[in-house]
This record gives C-alpha cells, structure tokens and sequence, in this order.
C-alpha cells in the first residue's frame, strides 16, 4: 500500500525529532511498537509539494529525500493565491523557489512533477507504469 500525505505532512516534519526523543527517552512506552524512524524514507510514504513556504519544502526534503515528494495542489479550491518576493502561495511556483535557492535540482523538480508521482500510483510495476504513460500522453 502507497500513501500520500497532503501539505507535506508539515507536523509530521517538524515534529519528527520529538517522535523519536520519546520512543528513544522512554521505550517503556513503546515497547513492542516500530522505531518512528523506520517509516523516514519508506518506499511507499509520499508527501506532497503544497507546504507555501521554501524552508517547509527544505526541511521535508531533509527528512525523506526529494524521491519520495509529488508535486501537489489545491484544486480546485482556490484558496487565495498571492506572490511575494520572498515567497508565492501558487503550488507550482514553490519547486520554482526551490531550485532557484538550491534546495532541490533541476533533475529532482522533474522527479516531483513526473516520476515520483508516477512511482506513487504505480510503485514498482513496470507493466502498469508504461499503461498510466501511455494513457496521460494519449
């Protein structure tokens, strides 16, 4: 089974290191249950882009690595969409952001727009990856 956390999993990212101090601190509370690091960087954990801020993008990254992020968005929600110099709300801008501050590469932003959403549908069937492109390029 694959899942996708939407908005980059954000509490996820950022409450990450306490989730493992606990197990860590006090594994008498957690005895018999998996390590929280085990699901960073599983195969079939994905996160989606739409987090609105470069250094949220960053840190999911940092966490789970650019193979496992798809591009994400709100619509068909419009949920006010605005532009700054130092920041843009609108989904795809965001890995714009992100390769121009070195947070991700040219070859990685392709990834998160393509591949990584293809291997979150498909996960490792060659058979029904070639079927999903066949039928998206018409």
């Amino acid at each position: 089974m694959r899942t996708c956390f939407a908005h980059g999993g954000q509490l996820a990212q950022i409450n990450l290191g306490r989730r493992i101090q606990g197990f860590d601190g006090r594994p008498d509370l957690f005895e018999g249950k998996h390590h929280p690091r085990k699901a960073v960087g599983h195969k079939n954990i994905f996160f989606d882009t739409l987090v609105h801020d470069t250094g949220g993008l960053e840190l999911l990254i940092r966490n789970h690595g650019s193979k496992q992020v798809i591009m994400g968005l709100d619509d068909p929600y419009p949920l006010g969409e605005m532009e700054s110099d130092k920041q843009s709300s609108y989904p795809g801008k965001i890995l714009d952001l992100a390769v121009e501050r070195d947070i991700i590469t040219t070859t990685e932003y392709d990834d998160i727009w393509e591949n990584n959403v293809v291997q979150w549908l498909c996960g490792d069937d060659e058979t029904a990856k070639e079927k999903l492109i066949a039928r998206i390029l018409g």
